[in-house]
C-alpha cells in the first residue's frame, strides 16, 4: 500500500493538449489500495485500512482530549486575575460573561455535527482533524478566564466526548455502508 494524495481536479496549460496537463492536490491525503489515475481522478472511496486509521487518529484525539481536561480539572480553582498585576487587568478589562461562552460552544457543536452528518448522508469519505482538539479544548481556558470553569467543566467534558462520538459513527457508518455494498456487489 502507497501514500498517495487524492487529486481533485486538473488544470491544462495554454497551447497544450490533454497529455502535457498539471494537476492541482488536495490537501487531505489518503491511503488507497491502488495506483491508478481513474481511483484519483475519480474520489475514490476509503479502505477498510484508511477507516481503521482515521479511526485511531480520533480515538488519539479523544485521548489527548481526556489528557487536557485531567489537567484543566487540576487548575478548576485558579484565578487569572489575581496573578496579573493591576496595569494588565486595566488591559484586559472584566472577564467575558460565561453566555458568550455558552454560545460559542453550542456554535461550534453545530458546525463539528453538521458537516459530519452531511458527509454520512451523502457517502463522502470521513475527515478527522487535529484542530478539534485545540477547538474543544480552548474552551476550559475560556471558561478559566471567566472564572467559571468550576461549573461548567463536566458541560465541556461532555460535549467534547459527544462530539468525538458523533465522529466516529461516521466513519463506523462508513465503514458499514461500504462492506454492506461489497458484500451485495460481490
Amino acid at each position: 500500500m502507497k501514500y498517495h494524495r487524492l487529486i481533485t481536479h486538473k488544470r491544462y496549460r495554454k497551447n497544450a493538449d490533454k497529455s502535457q496537463k498539471t494537476q492541482a492536490v488536495h490537501v487531505n491525503e489518503h491511503w488507497l489500495d491502488e495506483d491508478t489515475d481513474e481511483q484519483h481522478n475519480t474520489g475514490s472511496r476509503l479502505n477498510s485500512s484508511a477507516l481503521h486509521a482515521l479511526s485511531r487518529k480520533g480515538l488519539w484525539g479523544l485521548l489527548l482530549f481526556l489528557l487536557v481536561s485531567v489537567a484543566a480539572f487540576m487548575v478548576q480553582d485558579f484565578n487569572l486575575y489575581q496573578t496579573f498585576p493591576e496595569a494588565v487587568l486595566q488591559i484586559l478589562g472584566c472577564p467575558p460573561p460565561a453566555i458568550l461562552i455558552h454560545l460559542a460552544l453550542t456554535a461550534y457543536s453545530f458546525t463539528v455535527v453538521v458537516p459530519v452528518l452531511i458527509r454520512m448522508v451523502t457517502g463522502e469519505n470521513p475527515m478527522v482533524g487535529w484542530h478539534h482538539l485545540l477547538c474543544r479544548s480552548v474552551f476550559y481556558l475560556f471558561y478559566l478566564v471567566s472564572m467559571t470553569l468550576p461549573e461548567n467543566f463536566i458541560a465541556v467534558i461532555i460535549i467534547g466526548i459527544l462530539l468525538y462520538a458523533v465522529e466516529q459513527t461516521g466513519i463506523w457508518s462508513y465503514m458499514y455502508k461500504n462492506l454492506h455494498e461489497a458484500k451485495v456487489s460481490g
